[in-house]
């Protein structure tokens, strides 16, 4: 019997650990999901910079063209 009760107290303590050890992993995605989430944002802010940027070198390239001529 004491070595029924042993064999369950060593399994909770397992048990403990691999929830804490669970809880810690899943904080961790969340904080992930979340950079990755910024990272996106970022990258389209930085694309439609991109955007606006090559339409304003398109527009001076045209208007360097026209006054060349």
């Amino acid at each position: 019997m004491q070595d029924l009760m042993l064999q369950l107290e060593t399994a909770r303590q397992e048990r403990v650990q691999t929830l804490k050890e669970f809880m810690r992993l899943k904080k961790e995605l969340a904080l992930a999901q979340r950079r990755c989430d910024e990272l996106r944002a970022e990258n389209g802010s930085l694309k439609t910079a991109l955007l606006v940027a090559e339409n304003e070198l398109q527009t001076l390239h045209a208007y360097a063209a026209d006054v060349a001529q």
